[in-house]
């Protein structure tokens, strides 16, 4: 009798979670914004180390990367009813800053059960409110839908 209660509990568990809504892949999730680097010539560009700052609500700056040689980063914005992020970008630990407003307007898109919603950002917008060392900012896509495309190129 113990044998069977174990098959048909074993044979249960396989069975139960066979549906293609019980897993939610990344590509499903929240897109992060992707900037990549170039210099004046506009030759894409690895920067030696990199620390990125982002505003999450009450004015608080918080270190979302610290990498060295990084030719791009991925930034998630904000989710809630601001309709910006406020993201800080320095070269060294206590160097110059350049402080950027990324505007956009957002769209909520039921995906699945296991994912619920998730959102897409449209009309991507990027102010550069202090330009060291970040010189300028080139728009390239200004929707975030998946984090395939290069949204904005920075120069430094």
């Amino acid at each position: 009798m113990q044998k069977l209660f174990l098959f048909l509990s074993i044979l249960f568990l396989l069975t139960s979670c066979g549906g293609d809504d019980d897993i939610c892949l990344n590509s499903d999730s929240t897109p992060s914004l992707k900037l990549k680097f170039r210099n004046n010539i506009d030759q894409q560009v690895r920067l030696d180390s990199l620390y990125v700052d982002v505003d999450y609500g009450n004015n608080t700056y918080k270190n979302i990367l610290t990498r060295a040689n990084a030719d791009s980063v991925m930034i998630p914005l904000r989710i809630d009813d601001s309709p910006y992020t406020d993201v800080r970008i320095r070269l060294r630990k206590r160097g110059a800053v350049s402080s950027i407003r990324i505007s956009y307007d957002k769209k909520s898109i039921y995906v699945s059960p296991a994912c619920g919603f998730k959102i897409n950002f449209e009309n991507l917008k990027a102010d550069l409110l202090q330009s060291d060392p970040v010189q300028s900012i080139l728009s390239n896509h200004t929707s975030l839908t998946d984090e395939s495309k290069v949204n904005f190129y920075l120069r430094f």
